[in-house]
């Protein structure tokens, strides 16, 4: 009969007994408890409520009625998720992230929650916008394509330019390069996303009305992209480029600098080679003084909207969900004349490549439009 011990094959002490009490009470007692972590209690709940409206808006860069607007686009949507919070407080912790350059970390301390949470509100919020999207960035049609045309042609008096439907520019938002170790992302070329100025952008094209509300965006192409690629590859610029008047009252056209082609549906201005003439360089000023409301409403977008001065996201795909949803928060805000007034505007990036596409039918619409505009004897 051996005298070998039967060993359970789950067992893997070395058959002393005592020994191996003791090793497992020292290795108990290194085990230390999970620590709380130090948060603010109760700052949604009892502190803003207490804010007064300027302390609010300097704060969410919103005031309280956009707020409201923006719970009832999205909260029944929220209303379906898991997360045991009540809506109010998750689209707070989400306009926060947007309203200011804080990490996960720091929003999940200051609205007591976990930092995983913290990022699954803003992600949800995130994908409930983008899907409203379209009810909150409308194309005008009916009577607000009326009311909009008659805004822009009284926008600067007699020096108005005639005939305008809206504005369209890109803007460069500043992003991180795509970060090549992680596996689970897809490999991206590093030199797609940076600009002219050598930076890693993300371009958002845009097209505003009279109001400063976009009526079109665009997001997520990388930043080397050329603004009339960009134009091109969009929806919105097939339909201009080869159907204008499905989606533009006759007669009428938007406006962009040099970067874009000219046709019957998007007007830019002529090149300046220092030999234009008078009635030239009226017409460029003319376009210049209405379409420079693309560029405020991007100031307007940047400086609110502070998540938009650096975005340090390294997932791509997410940016153009970020740029789309402050697009509709922007647009909810000017609906609500819940404006944005310390802003500077955004120039255009497109000064050094003009493009080289010249419509026809383009160009002898501009020559007409550029020998009926009045000219300002003070200028």
């Amino acid at each position: 009969m051996s005298n070998r011990k039967n060993v359970d094959p789950l067992y893997f002490g070395s058959g002393d007994d005592d020994q191996d009490e003791d090793e497992f009470i020292i290795f108990s007692q290194t085990i230390k408890p999970k620590e709380s972590k130090t948060k603010i209690k109760m700052f949604a709940e009892l502190m803003v409520p207490k804010f007064t409206e300027k302390e609010f808006k300097s704060h969410f860069r919103l005031n309280r009625g956009s707020v409201e607007v923006l719970i009832s686009y999205i909260g029944p949507i929220l209303a379906l998720e898991s997360i045991k919070i009540n809506i109010e407080k998750q689209i707070l912790i989400f306009i926060w992230y947007m309203a200011n350059c804080e990490t996960y970390r720091q929003i999940a301390n200051r609205f007591n929650v976990a930092e995983s949470t913290s990022h699954k509100i803003v992600n949800n919020c995130l994908v409930a916008l983008n899907s409203v999207a379209a009810k909150i960035i409308v194309w005008p049609s009916g009577q607000a394509a009326i009311d909009n045309l008659n805004k822009f042609n009284l926008l600067r008096g007699d020096n108005s330019f005639p005939n305008v439907f809206g504005c369209i520019d890109g803007c460069h938002i500043n992003t991180l390069f795509p970060w090549e170790k992680r596996k689970k992302m897809p490999k991206l070329d590093r030199n797609m996303f940076c600009n002219r100025k050598q930076v890693s952008t993300i371009v958002l094209q845009g097209i505003v009305d009279a109001n400063h509300k976009f009526i079109d965006v665009f997001a997520g192409w990388p930043g080397r992209t050329h603004d009339a690629r960009v134009y091109r590859c969009s929806s919105i610029g097939q339909v201009i480029i080869n159907d204008p008047w499905s989606i533009l009252p006759p007669s009428c056209h938007i406006l962009g600098d040099g970067a874009y082609p000219l046709t019957e549906g998007l007007m830019v201005p002529y090149k300046d080679n220092g030999h234009l003439t008078r009635k030239e360089n009226n017409f460029n000023r003319a376009l210049s003084s209405t379409r420079i409301l693309i560029e405020q409403a991007f100031g307007k977008l940047i400086c609110r909207f502070r998540k938009l001065k650096h975005m340090d996201i390294y997932k791509k795909d997410f940016c153009g969900k970020i740029i789309t949803a402050v697009c509709c928060l922007h647009n909810i805000c000017m609906s609500m004349n819940d404006d944005f007034i310390n802003y500077d505007p955004i120039p255009s990036e497109a000064t050094i490549e003009e493009n080289e596409e010249e419509i026809i039918g383009g160009m002898t619409k501009r020559d007409f439009l550029c020998n009926s505009l009045h000219i300002n004897e003070y200028l």
